[in-house]
């Protein structure tokens, strides 16, 4: 008994569906693009009403069926004097969505950039420059969950004014992401940092160089509300707001450490709390910081007999390290003081 053959309406079912699927999409495609594009410039209003000035060259929506891309060309926001008068600029902008989850966007920032603002009274203007400068944002009901940023060979030249902390970073990254329990999980990543020219004094930088070769901070910021909505240090450390240091590191030269602990601001907005430090070889940084003229020889002999007596890390040796009143203790020696040791810390640490 032969078997009936295949109707022709069967054989083009698959196509007929293919057909809609793609209508369908093109048509979501269409329809979403618009709304982007609608939202782009509603932003740009929006920031316009509040005193910003934004000017840009051409804007499109393109990325056509897989994403979403808004492409801008020779973006410029500058700020109002209230709100500090700064201004930035760049060569073009790019932001990419996959067209399923218009909740995530890459920001990729192409050519070089400008940033001008004031410090000490005085205009100050860098020329940004990268081999690649990627941020990415995601939001859930209106509001950012998370926001990162990844640079490298990064250059900040300073066109006009002081220079800046690092002229080159040839590895940055960087991600925060907010919890239920009003927690903002901060990581920062830094290899290869070097500071501009003349930054560090000239005591400093012979001892200790002007590159780190890595910098990392993983660290909880709490009661996060508080300082994203009032934009108010003050507001935030009255609150209850401080920096839960999971890990600090820091390579830089002889000052080879890592630690952890809990910092806060005082009334005055200065650093105030204690972190246990792991220092990898005490006696070469104790011999740096008087070279530096951070410490006196005798606060240094403090350290290193603080560090004889001080348990012994796998790692290193371990030391408390702390910030009160604007000073700066590790272990028994104030850094930058010139006080007998005895009398640096109060605690007798």
């Amino acid at each position: 008994m032969s078997r009936k053959p295949p109707s022709r309406a069967a054989l083009l079912i698959p196509f007929v569906l293919l057909a809609l699927v793609i209508t369908v999409h093109g048509a979501y495609w269409v329809f979403m693009s618009g709304q982007i594009r609608a939202a782009a410039e509603a932003w740009i209003e929006e920031q316009e009403a509040q005193g910003y000035d934004v000017a840009h060259e051409d804007l499109t929506v393109s990325g056509y069926p897989f994403r979403f891309s808004v492409r801008v060309v020779a973006p410029a926001l500058t700020a109002p004097e209230a709100a500090g008068g700064w201004s930035i600029a760049w060569d073009r902008v790019a932001a990419s969505a996959q067209f399923y989850n218009i909740n995530h966007w890459i920001l990729v920032l192409d050519g070089r950039g400008e940033l001008a603002t004031g410090i000490d009274g005085a205009p100050a203007r860098y020329q940004i420059a990268a081999a690649s400068l990627r941020l990415s944002v995601t939001g859930e009901n209106g509001a950012n969950t998370r926001i990162g940023a990844e640079a490298e060979a990064l250059e900040v030249t300073a066109l006009e004014g002081p220079q800046p902390a690092f002229a080159t970073i040839e590895h940055l990254a960087m991600a925060g992401i907010l919890s239920d329990s009003d927690v903002l999980r901060l990581r920062v990543d830094m290899r290869g940092a070097q500071t501009g020219a003349g930054v560090l004094p000239e005591r400093i930088f012979g001892a200790f160089g002007g590159r780190a070769e890595e910098i990392r901070l993983l660290a909880d910021v709490t009661v996060w509300s508080a300082l994203a909505g009032s934009g108010s240090p003050l507001a935030w450390t009255a609150g209850g707001g401080a920096l839960e240091v999971n890990q600090a590191l820091l390579d830089w030269g002889p000052a080879q450490a890592s630690g952890s602990g809990r910092l806060r601001l005082d009334e005055r907005l200065l650093p105030h709390g204690r972190l246990s430090v792991v220092v990898s070889n005490p006696e070469r940084l104790a011999g740096a910081l008087v070279a530096a003229g951070l410490v006196n020889e005798e606060q240094a002999q403090a350290l290193r007999l603080a560090a004889l007596m001080a348990p012994p890390r796998q790692d290193g040796i371990a030391l408390p390290f702390r910030l009160q009143d604007g000073a700066v203790f590790l272990g028994p020696a104030r850094l930058g003081g010139t006080r007998r040791a005895a009398a640096a810390d109060p605690d007798g640490i």
